[in-house]
């Protein structure tokens, strides 16, 4: 949301507040639209039947939960991790990000960039005076930022209703943070526009505490251009289904006989049908052309992961034999989105690093760190050989540094703390282990004893 500065000089009024809520509510239906898509309540199911005797299944294939779930476990499948140059200590943030499971959090907030287009993270402090984070939803929080060219952020908003032990509304909060201050606004009603400021505290993170994830440029979810299509699939697997009970509970077309209601139904019992002369018995039913339907489907199916660039694991391809370098050629297009969407959850990740930082620093536990100077690395979580890596860090050792062929490895998280244990188990083997020197002058002062 941007909004010129001018209107905040005066200060944060529950006015301004009401009418900044009033205006992010008016974006609430699409996402709540969005969401009701990857939970699987998609518009066939309120598909009501064209008469009593016709067939209605309503049939969801919920594609949308399935590029959201792949896009999520491809790009943060693995955790992200955290590098510095050797003259700079972060392991104050790291054994921050440890304790409160940061992964966790970061699959949150890429679930809901993934859906909403956006996601929201909350830095707070909690009763050990430690730094927290908190995934936000987009339904109930924005920022604030001013027209300029470079967007800066004026303040971040979060607001919701608090409710009774019946789940009642009992009234409104609002939390407004802007780089020095968190500013609470309550009201007794539901009414955002007659709030009062009932308190006001500083979080000390020296800038504002609501950070915003972008999922891309346009701050669209992963799914949300695809949503014709999905619902094309939905419906063609529904009339499917449909066109199969129809075709099992044909008409019988009786030619040259008659029989009343109690013979039809002794007839659908007994399955038995007396036959006279030039009398005929035949099912009345639509010819069905199976292939040209699944011909339609695969390509719906094909059109969806194409246009969304998530593989389609059940293409036979991928069950295949394929060399690493043909799995790459395949994914390549969902390696560009991803690392897209990777340029902009990164910048998102170094405000929240510069957050700690401020913080950590300001209670003396750690100098500044320049955050050029910090490297955030994501490992895509995907089949490897670790026979070829293990063969590429081989033909690499002495080229390149010992840390950088150690991030290659998955199982290495760390790979700037794997070196240094590497290095002070080498430096306690020399210690206990004789030179060679000493073990010549060893053995030849046992031969002159004896």
């Amino acid at each position: 949301m941007i909004i010129d500065e001018k209107f905040f000089e005066g200060g944060i009024t529950p006015r301004i507040v009401g009418k900044l809520i009033s205006r992010h509510q008016n974006e609430v239906g699409r996402f709540k639209y969005l969401m009701s898509y990857y939970l699987g309540n998609h518009p066939i199911k309120e598909r009501e039947r064209i008469s009593d005797s016709a067939s209605n299944n309503k049939i969801v294939c919920n594609h949308a939960k399935y590029i959201v779930d792949i896009t999520k476990s491809y790009l943060l499948g693995n955790p992200i991790t955290y590098s510095c140059d050797s003259d700079y200590d972060i392991n104050p943030i790291k054994e921050a990000y440890v304790v409160q499971d940061m992964a966790s959090i970061d699959n949150a907030l890429e679930k809901q960039m993934s859906i909403y287009g956006k996601s929201y993270e909350l830095l707070y402090i909690d009763e050990y005076s430690m730094p927290k984070s908190i995934c936000l939803s987009p339904v109930n929080t924005f920022v604030v930022y001013s027209p300029l060219v470079d967007r800066v952020p004026l303040f971040g908003v979060h607001y919701f209703e608090k409710r009774d032990l019946d789940g009642n509304t009992s009234g409104v909060q609002c939390m407004v943070c802007d780089k020095d201050s968190v500013y609470v606004f309550e009201n007794e009603t539901s009414n955002y526009f007659d709030m009062e400021l009932t308190g006001k505290y500083c979080h000390y993170f020296s800038d504002i505490p609501i950070i915003e994830y972008r999922n891309n440029e346009e701050e669209q979810g992963d799914f949300e251009q695809l949503i014709s299509l999905i619902d094309a699939y939905n419906m063609l697997e529904s009339d499917r289904v449909n066109d199969k009970e129809q075709f099992v509970d044909s008409f019988l077309f009786l030619s040259g006989m008659e029989l009343d209601s109690e013979q039809a139904k002794k007839l659908k019992e007994e399955r038995i049908l007396l036959g006279y002369e030039d009398s005929d018995a035949k099912y009345l039913s639509k010819v069905m052309s199976e292939s040209d339907i699944q011909v339609l489907a695969d390509n719906l199916r094909k059109d969806i992961c194409r246009f969304s660039m998530v593989p389609d694991l059940l293409d036979a391809q991928f069950g295949s034999n394929l060399s690493g370098v043909a799995i790459k050629y395949k994914l390549i297009g969902f390696e560009q989105q991803v690392k897209n969407k990777e340029r902009y959850f990164s910048k998102a990740l170094k405000k929240r690093f510069e957050l700690y930082k401020n913080y950590f620093c300001l209670k003396g536990c750690m100098e500044d760190v320049p955050l050029h100077k910090v490297e955030i690395s994501f490992t895509r979580n995907m089949p490897t050989n670790e026979l070829e890596v293990s063969q590429m860090i081989k033909n690499l050792y002495g080229i390149a540094s010992d840390k950088t062929l150690l991030s290659q490895l998955a199982f290495v998280s760390d790979p700037e703390n794997e070196v240094r244990q590497a290095v002070e188990e080498q430096r306690e083997r020399s210690v206990i282990l004789p030179s060679d020197n000493e073990a010549r002058d060893t053995n030849s002062g046992d031969t002159k004893n004896v």
